[in-house]
């Protein structure tokens, strides 16, 4: 009898298919706060531990080469076990991470962001295949989370920035763990199939879709992961995210290192910081709006063009002034690729049921693999040669990128099969095909 009422009491409290949907989204932007809160916070965290600027580099990215280690091996745990499962035992590292952060303790701060980085590449690896099950596979709800992320990065530095100027360096993340505590608990609550199934779901997995809201998938077989990784939609996703993964990451080190030496206080580099932010999420949510329009290769190349282009002013020498212009110019781009890089390559009807995962880990990896390298190769530069040269070693190898991309989405694809597919010449360079042209199905 007991027994029987805890259970009717969990079954009450268990929020329904839409609640769950927006609670994913929180989870997205915590995770976002949690990523830009550390950004103000580097002059004085180097100053306390008495880091140079390569080991600063180091700290940014280390939550970087955790997520490159673990975003594949998460997106095939992803479609073997469920990614409701996987997601929520992130969102609990995630709440250890910023524990760990909030420590008094070089270690535990490098600790926690390591355990941050694998936290961040499970939630955006499974967290991304959870929410696209929600509606059957595709990709129109996955542009949302990149808003909702992008909320979260614009309110992290002045997070990161207020509270750690007038409660100390612990506080912002003492603070985001609360935060994503109070959100996973009822993401944990009902733990069966068709307590997470949205409206619908068990008929589509009936007529052979996708599982319903993160259920375990069959096993995909290697050579269906092997096409995948193929499509050339797949490819320009991943390039686009590792351009926007190396501006992002070294603007980051750069531009905050910058404002402080130029005399800027904490709090008004965490405010810069989240204007950016602000315009990242005027332009991602006007890219959801878009929708399949803005959906093509074509479109994600030229963000990516705008994006490694985004850093020239910081080389003009105009103090603050130019590296903020910097950081504003670059959010623009940055918003596009990464609000339909996931829908991209998601796909319509070209992927098999239960490749979400390992897709979305490809991509994540793209990213992180950036965030890593870039920073350490900035920061290099940049103590030996100045912060000049710091920047040309991001623009220069963005450049490169880019243009590739743009090759590719001008020239023609080589498709599974090797045969080669040209797009057909339209009106409007940004138009998306009505038949046999550029889209995300491709």
């Amino acid at each position: 009898m007991f027994s029987r009422a805890i259970h009717n009491r969990v079954t009450a409290l268990t929020p329904g298919p839409s609640v769950r949907l927006r609670l994913a989204y929180a989870l997205f932007l915590l995770a976002g706060v949690a990523s830009a809160a550390i950004v103000p916070l580097l002059p004085r965290l180097a100053d306390r531990y008495g880091l140079s600027t390569s080991a600063t580099a180091l700290l940014l990215g280390l939550p970087g080469l955790a997520t490159l280690a673990v975003s594949v091996p998460a997106g095939l745990a992803a479609d073997r076990f469920g990614a409701r499962r996987v997601t929520l035992g992130a969102s609990a590292l995630l709440v250890v991470s910023c524990v760990l952060q909030a420590a008094p303790s070089l270690i535990a701060l490098l600790l926690g962001r390591v355990v941050f980085g694998i936290a961040f590449g499970v939630v955006w690896t499974s967290g991304m295949a959870w929410v696209a099950d929600f509606d059957g596979g595709g990709g129109s709800r996955l542009g949302p989370t990149v808003t909702c992320s992008s909320v979260g990065v614009m309110a992290g530095p002045a997070v990161g920035g207020i509270l750690g100027q007038h409660a100390g360096l612990g506080a912002p993340f003492a603070a985001i763990a609360v935060a994503v505590g109070m959100v996973t608990i009822p993401l944990a609550l009902g733990s069966t199939a068709a307590q997470d199934a949205p409206a619908g779901g068990h008929e589509r997995a009936a007529a052979g879709g996708p599982e319903p809201d993160g259920a375990p998938r069959h096993a995909v077989s290697a050579r269906s992961l092997l096409a995948l990784v193929r499509r050339p939609v797949v490819g320009a996703a991943a390039a686009a995210l590792a351009i926007s993964g190396a501006v992002a990451s070294s603007s980051q080190l750069l531009i905050s290192g910058g404002l402080h030496h130029l005399g800027m206080s904490t709090d008004r580099i965490g405010l810069a910081f989240s204007a950016a932010a602000v315009c990242y999420i005027a332009v991602s949510a006007g890219v959801v709006r878009l929708g399949r329009r803005v959906r093509t290769l074509r479109f994600n190349a030229l963000a990516a063009v705008v994006l490694a282009l985004a850093l020239v002013p910081a080389l003009a020498g105009g103090g603050a002034f130019a590296l903020v212009a910097a950081l504003m110019i670059s959010a623009a781009p940055r918003a596009a690729i990464g609000t339909i890089a996931y829908s991209l390559a998601a796909g319509d009807s070209a992927q098999p049921a239960g490749g979400e995962g390992f897709v979305f880990g490809m991509l994540n990896g793209a990213w992180a693999a950036a965030t890593v390298l870039m920073p350490l190769l900035a920061g290099a530069l940049e103590q030996s040669s100045g912060a000049r040269a710091g920047f040309l070693g991001v623009i220069i190898p963005s450049c490169a990128l880019a243009a590739w991309l743009v090759a590719r989405a001008t020239g023609g694809e080589s498709g599974g099969g090797g045969r080669v597919r040209r797009p057909r010449v339209r009106l409007g360079w940004l138009r998306p095909a009505a038949a046999g042209g550029w889209h995300a199905g491709d």
